[in-house]
């Protein structure tokens, strides 16, 4: 799903679309930070959050295993076990980078 937003706010149709695009995640990586962070665009604070947290942005656009696992386990629960899994991560990083993504996606800031 944050995957699928970012690419629509990067102005493409969908992330399949987007990812064709491109030859390489630096530039599509490059580009989802541009737009976040260009001022009179309608776009959220949530959203406008990963600008300022690159390891999350990463999360979305860069292949990765720990985010290969989260869209396994999001497809297959609702938002209150993502909301667990989320605030479980042992590890601050992580855990700080998948919060800031649940905020975007969702559009509410998730707290303990």
């Amino acid at each position: 799903m944050g995957r699928n937003k970012l690419a629509i706010i990067c102005g493409y149709e969908n992330w399949r679309n987007w990812k064709a695009s491109f030859d390489d995640r630096d530039t599509m990586f490059s580009l989802a930070l541009k737009h976040l962070q260009t001022p009179g665009n309608n776009i959220s604070h949530h959203w406008r959050a990963l600008a300022g947290r690159p390891t999350a942005l990463q999360l979305l656009v860069y292949p990765n295993k720990v985010r290969d696992r989260g869209d396994v386990a999001a497809h297959a629960s609702g938002k209150k076990n993502i909301t667990e899994g989320v605030l479980s991560l042992p590890e601050v990083q992580a855990r700080g980078d998948m919060t800031t993504i649940f905020a975007a996606v969702y559009e509410e800031t998730l707290a303990r």
